[in-house]
């Protein structure tokens, strides 16, 4: 398998109790793609609930929150671990 089109699903908008943690795994995600060199899509969550709906159908959880990760159509998840999977491809 090739590598996809890697795509972050993020938000620029969060609740008061979710500000410092989204925003900081957000900011890792990114500067860890950043840093490997390797081109990305940001798709920002909070401009539209389809968008919402669309990233959590494609975790395979309806509860998931940004950020989240997919090379392709395969879901890479948000830890930093399984961005090895973005960069074995």
């Amino acid at each position: 398998m090739g590598m996809g089109t890697i795509r972050v699903y993020y938000t620029s908008v969060t609740g008061s109790r979710q500000v410092s943690e989204v925003k900081q795994k957000q900011a890792e995600v990114t500067r860890i793609l950043d840093i490997n060199k390797t081109k990305y899509e940001l798709i920002d969550v909070s401009i539209s609930e389809h968008l919402l709906q669309e990233m959590r159908a494609k975790a395979g959880n309806p509860n998931a929150v940004p950020p989240q990760i997919f090379n392709g159509d395969d879901y890479c998840g948000v830890r930093k671990k399984n961005l090895d999977f973005v960069f074995k491809q």
